[in-house]
């Protein structure tokens, strides 16, 4: 005999979810939610793709545009140098070996100095392993010279030493006399690595490509993975950026050494007829979003599927409902979790009377003893935000609420209760709206990034100051020379530019040491900076070599009653403990427009000026008031 079935039986609980009717309704609901869920997935991928190709073209702009100065400064170190060795040759030859190993110390760079006769036999080499009387007349980087007049540096291919097997640029000035006549060759040879030491300091994936060619297209210095060095001496003159006009640019292309398709950025040195590459491996800069864009496709599948339980739930059961409610609390308990664990602090705030309540992290984090602020109200606004950056706080705040950004933030300081102040991220959102639209409520996170800005403080000041005497240093000097030189051209006042080294400098070396040298280097810095004004700059260029930048002169005797000054605080003596230190100096000085119409000409002028006072007895002050050819 069979039992009656009970009304509330789970066969008839299920019954209730598949009447057709019901299922009509769930298969409609079902393919409207997938519809959507789906098109903002596709939407979500292709806008991570975009970002993908921004941020890949953004970087390699970027590192280029780094590069390229980096190489500049490289080069314009270099040439600097031979000009300065080439004197010393032309006048003493007996000395030009000191002379080399002075340079070489200071230069910190692996580089080699070569001297050959007009015919290209070699008089002099600082490489022990290079061969006496070796002939390089046929290499064209010193046969250029022969057929070339004027003083004009030259970058040659990339040549393979025949001893050692190592491949090298060689960079040469002529040596000419007095008539013009062609003497010699004076080359500085540096390995293709160090230019491309800058590639260990990037991270734009296993396929990026760093390259250095001459404007006529020759690989001079390639590094990629596979190892660069194979490419050496390949002409790429067909490449878009060597046909391009324009100083820089951006493009893509697979490559043709390695069929690899990459980002490209370029930046042209006319000056010294190079161009820089960096080329990012487009799939390297998919990479980063990978994840995101898988991410996302496998919360269009949970999304999808929650949707599908969710509207089964609404159509035929509350305890779904009830459910669905349990777990929004418990995914809402895990975000709070993790923005804790992550070190992150949740602010909760009511906008009408402007408190905001604080999570443990962010009580922690804004340093208050209770456990809500007085967040959007102005006086408690401004007893925590520091008062440089209140009106901006207020300005996104505003905003915001006025519905003018679609989040708030911001990265200001706050005020800790001992009174010291804490670099804050700052991230809100609008959760909650009144009937009239008006907003209600905002909810977002603080963050303590008060240990990334001291590091990029400090990063910045090591960029720019010289670690010794706390100066500032070359980049900072040439930044503040095209600043002064844009000014000077806009008004038509003079930029004057004072170059000095300090002689019998090293014999305090030899004999007391380079910590008393080092000391002799600070109060030196010192003595010289009390007679600036505070609108000059003085900058340590290197070893004992300093500059001072005059932003503003009227005339030629302005910048000279300033180097006057400069010998006379150098001549007096110094004190260090029980010693007495006396030392001098060889000034040269320049003006701009006078010596050219930019920092690298103001800079040259200058420092042949000084070689100038150096070369007629030291202890004295040489001036360069035109373009010297």
């Amino acid at each position: 005999m069979s039992l009656p079935t009970s009304p509330h039986s789970s066969g008839a609980v299920l019954g209730g979810y598949v009447r057709p009717r019901v299922l009509r309704q769930l298969v409609l609901y079902v393919a409207v939610m997938l519809l959507a869920v789906w098109i903002l997935v596709a939407i979500e991928q292709a806008r991570f793709a975009a970002l993908a190709e921004a941020s890949g073209k953004s970087n390699v702009q970027n590192l280029s545009r780094a590069f390229s100065e980096e190489v500049r400064a490289t080069v314009g170190l270099v040439d600097l140098s031979l000009v300065q060795l080439r004197g010393t040759w032309q006048r003493d030859p007996a000395d030009f070996a000191q002379g080399v190993a002075e340079h070489t110390q200071h230069l910190r760079m692996p580089i080699h100095f070569t001297v050959t006769d007009a015919g290209g036999r070699l008089l002099y080499s600082n490489d022990e392993a290079q061969p006496r009387q070796l002939a390089q007349g046929a290499l064209p980087e010193f046969s250029v010279h022969r057929t070339q007049d004027g003083d004009q540096l030259y970058v040659g291919r990339p040549e393979k030493d025949p001893v050692s097997g190592q491949w090298s640029i060689h960079f040469t000035r002529p040596i000419r006399d007095a008539g013009g006549r062609l003497t010699g060759v004076i080359a500085a040879s540096i390995p293709p690595s160090y230019f491309l030491r800058f590639y260990d300091s990037i991270d734009l994936g296993p396929d990026a490509a760093v390259s250095l060619m001459r404007l006529d297209g020759t690989i001079i210095a390639r590094t990629s993975r596979p190892d660069g060095q194979r490419f050496m001496g390949v002409n790429m003159a067909q490449a878009p950026h060597i046909l391009a006009k324009g100083p820089n640019g951006m493009f893509r292309k697979v490559s043709l050494l390695d069929g690899i398709d990459r980002f490209f950025a370029w930046h042209k040195l006319p000056d010294y007829g190079l161009v820089v590459t960096v080329g990012q491996a487009v799939h390297d800069a998919e990479a980063r979003f990978t994840q995101q864009s898988a991410m996302m496709r496998n919360v269009g599948v949970v999304v999808s599927l929650v949707l599908g339980v969710l509207g089964w739930a609404a159509i035929g059961a509350a305890d779904r409902r009830r459910r669905a409610l349990k777990a929004l609390a418990a995914a809402e308990a895990r975000w709070k979790l993790a923005l804790n664990a992550a070190g992150d602090g949740v602010w909760d705030c009511d906008i009408t009377n402007g408190i905001a309540l604080l999570s443990p992290s962010a009580q922690r984090i804004l340093d208050s003893e209770h456990a809500s602020v007085s967040w959007f109200g102005s006086k408690g606004m401004a007893e925590l935000v520091h008062p440089d950056e209140i009106d901006a706080v207020r300005i996104a705040l505003r905003a915001h609420i006025d519905g003018v950004t679609s989040d708030y933030a911001m990265v200001h300081r706050i005020r800790m209760r001992d009174g010291s102040w804490r670099w804050i991220e700052a991230r809100g959102t609008v959760t909650e709206w009144g009937e009239r639209g008006e907003p209600l409520r905002m909810v977002g996170t603080f963050s303590n990034i008060d240990a990334r800005k001291q590091e990029e403080e400090r990063m910045r000041r090591m960029a720019h100051e010289d670690a010794l005497t706390k100066l500032p240093n070359r980049v900072l000097l040439d930044d503040r020379m095209r600043q002064a030189i844009r000014v000077a051209a806009r008004d038509g006042h003079k930029v004057g530019l004072i170059y000095f080294d300090l002689d019998k400098f090293k014999p305090v070396n030899d004999t007391h040491g380079h910590a008393v040298g080092d000391r002799l280097l600070r109060m030196v810095a010192e003595r010289v900076r009390a007679v600036l004004r505070d609108s000059d700059t003085l900058a340590r260029i290197g070893g004992d070599e300093f500059a001072v930048l005059l932003p503003r002169c009227t005339q030629a005797q302005d910048t000279e009653r300033v180097a006057v000054a400069i010998l006379a605080c150098l001549e007096q003596p110094f004190i260090d403990g029980p010693r007495e230190l006396n030392i001098s100096g060889s000034i040269g000085y320049a003006l701009y427009p006078d010596c050219g119409d930019d920092g690298a000409a103001l800079l040259h002028c200058a420092d042949l000026a000084m070689y100038d006072a150096k070369a007629h007895g030291r202890n004295r002050i040489s001036g360069s008031y035109r373009t010297r050819v």
